[in-house]
């Protein structure tokens, strides 16, 4: 029994020396193969075989090189997420790119505004500085919901030319007024909350649809008004009125002046020159010498060709009669005031030139004008140079009777008004001029207002030796600077209004130093042939 366990342990102990070798064998061959010499798939497989845990871990990893060549394509995925992105930069850049387009699309509103601009005064000025003698830039209105919101009112609607009419009325102040007839839509931008659109009424009794709108967005309720478009019939042919565009209203009598249909002939042109020149050489014999002074006011559609209809009348070529007349004046040696290029320098200033609802010019236009008239009387009378802007008071306000309103034969025409200014002195002078009543209402800057004293005229002395003798002969033209003239003057005789006559032995007289004719351009006439 102890032989058989000896051989026994004998043999365990050759079996184990056995398997220690070929371990040893197996682990040596695994070393070099796994590291050195992959190409021996044999002992690699082997050395799956053999150990379990080690495959494990090769096939783990050869897993992960399967995951590792599928990150590839991941991150090759992920470059067109990439040339995504930049795709959206250069989005962007277009989104950039864009936006120059709209900042050229400035630059044309802009180049649009210095002919604006340029109608300021900037060559073509009056001899004194600007700023003293002007008003300033105006400003475009603004709607301000809390100064004021008033609602659409219809004053009433007339006929004005082929057909075509007109509906005066109030807004709020800023606003663009739409009138919708079946005949279609019509706009006007308000001045001041007031308007009067040039409408097409395709019937005497109209059905309109009025709604005011600011900054593209509408302004209140619409407003239904429902009226008869009146004939005018105020028995004055001389006087037909026209609406023309932006809210200005005209004389028929002014569109010949504007379309050159009333030209003067040669003959003509000649005999009244020479009417004239012997005028001025009589004057020149008096005392220190008389000289002749024409200040012809432009009309509105002069200065203001824009407003006028293409269906009423367009812009003569060439000479106007306008022209010929200065022209022919200034043959016949006399001077004359030219203030169309003041005015052109002037047409957008802060206050008006002229008034929509009148025919005349404004307080403000003719104080341009007086500027003009002294500042040439003044190179022989310094101390009659004309008095600056600020040394008056200007008060805005609204004021009626214009005569287009009238003339329009519009229900309610002295209710309609029109915001507009009121000069006043603000400095000491004489007391006889201190005493002239110009206007017997308050609210009111109309011919219908005038006084008498301004109607009929009168002879004023100021007691100035410095200053010239004036003789004044002046259509209507003459009543905004009525007080202005015998201000600057020492005796001034104010001939009554509309007397054009030409009464030596009465200049004679008065022996003044100069003739001064203030008439506008629809007039001239007047002074041609009389």
């Amino acid at each position: 029994r102890f032989a058989a366990l000896l051989l026994a342990l004998i043999f365990v102990i050759g079996a184990f020396s056995a398997c220690a070798d070929v371990t040893d064998t197996a682990l040596e061959t695994t070393g070099p193969d796994v590291t050195a010499d992959s190409d021996d798939t044999t002992v690699g497989t082997e050395t799956t075989v053999l150990s379990p845990e080690e495959t494990t871990v090769p096939h783990e990893e050869t897993t992960v090189h399967p995951a590792d060549t599928t990150a590839p394509p991941e991150e090759t995925i992920v470059p067109p997420v990439e040339t995504t992105a930049p795709h959206e930069e250069t989005t962007v850049p277009s989104v950039e790119t864009t936006a120059p387009p709209v900042e050229t699309t400035a630059p044309p509103v802009e180049t649009t505004a210095p002919p604006a601009e340029t109608t300021a005064p900037v060559e073509i000025t009056p001899p004194a500085p600007a700023d003293d003698y002007s008003a300033g830039p105006f400003k475009a209105e603004v709607y301000d919901p809390s100064v004021n919101n008033d609602p659409i009112y219809v004053y009433g609607a007339s006929y004005s030319d082929s057909f075509s009419g007109v509906i005066f009325g109030k807004c709020a102040v800023g606003a663009t007024v739409k009138v919708s007839l079946p005949k279609g839509d019509y706009t006007v931008q308000s001045e001041a909350g007031r308007f009067a659109v040039r409408i097409k009424p395709g019937a005497q009794k109209i059905n309109a649809v009025i709604t005011q709108w600011y900054d593209g967005k509408q302004i209140g309720e619409a407003v239904n008004w429902s009226g008869r478009v009146k004939v005018p019939n105020h028995g004055e042919s001389n006087f037909t009125a026209i609406i023309g565009y932006s809210n200005q209203g005209f004389f028929e009598k002014m569109v010949p002046y504007f379309a050159n249909t009333n030209l003067l002939d040669d003959a003509a042109a000649d005999t009244i020159s020479v009417r004239i020149k012997n005028r001025a050489d009589q004057l020149k014999t008096l005392a220190d010498g008389c000289e002749i002074i024409y200040l012809i006011a432009p009309s509105v559609i002069t200065t203001y060709p824009e407003v006028v209809p293409e269906s009423v009348a367009v812009r003569g070529e060439g000479k106007s009669k306008l022209d010929q007349t200065f022209e022919l004046l200034g043959n016949a040696g006399v001077k004359v005031i030219d203030v169309r290029d003041t005015f052109k320098a002037h047409k957008n200033d802060a206050l008006p030139l002229y008034y929509n609802f009148d025919s005349h010019w404004t307080e403000y236009g003719a104080y341009l004008a007086y500027v003009e008239l002294f500042n040439y009387i003044s190179e022989k009378f310094p101390a009659a140079a004309p008095r600056k802007f600020d040394e008056f008071n200007w008060t805005e306000s609204y004021f009626t009777l214009g005569d287009m309103p009238y003339y329009f034969t519009v229900d309610g025409a002295d209710l309609v008004s029109e915001y507009s200014v009121l000069r006043t002195m603000n400095f000491e002078t004489s007391p006889v001029i201190k005493a002239i009543r110009r206007y017997t209402k308050s609210n009111s800057l109309a011919m219908r207002s005038c006084s008498d004293e301004m109607l009929n005229g009168k002879t004023y002395r100021t007691n100035r030796s410095e200053l010239p003798n004036l003789y004044v002969i002046r259509n209507s033209y003459g009543m905004q600077m009525y007080d202005l003239i015998p201000e600057r003057g020492n005796i001034t005789v104010m001939n009554p209004c509309f007397t054009y006559t030409y009464n030596l032995a009465n200049i004679t007289k008065n022996d003044p130093d100069y003739v001064i004719y203030i008439i506008s351009e629809w007039d001239i006439d007047e002074i041609l042939y009389n």
